[in-house]
């Protein structure tokens, strides 16, 4: 196997990866800076849309009920509901 360390300076600072191939791999440079660029737009990607929160579960009388927030007020809704 070989390591190619590699890194970009992007808006939301320097990113830095590596490859791992084999020795004998018959990538071109092309594509390795293709597979390079990929992983940074990945990364960038995940940043600018992260994943939703996780809702709130609130129990109440052994009911459990999701904190929704609908046109600005807070509200308890039953789970399965």
């Amino acid at each position: 196997m070989i390591k190619i360390d590699f890194e970009y300076e992007t808006k939301y600072g320097v990113y830095r990866d590596a490859l791992h191939l084999l020795v004998d791999h018959t990538y071109t440079e092309a594509q390795i800076a293709a597979m390079k660029q990929e992983r940074v737009d990945t990364w960038v990607y995940a940043i600018e849309n992260p994943p939703a929160p996780e809702p709130e579960i609130v129990v109440i009388d052994g009911v459990e009920y999701i904190k929704v927030e609908i046109d600005g007020v807070i509200v308890l809704k039953p789970v399965g509901v």
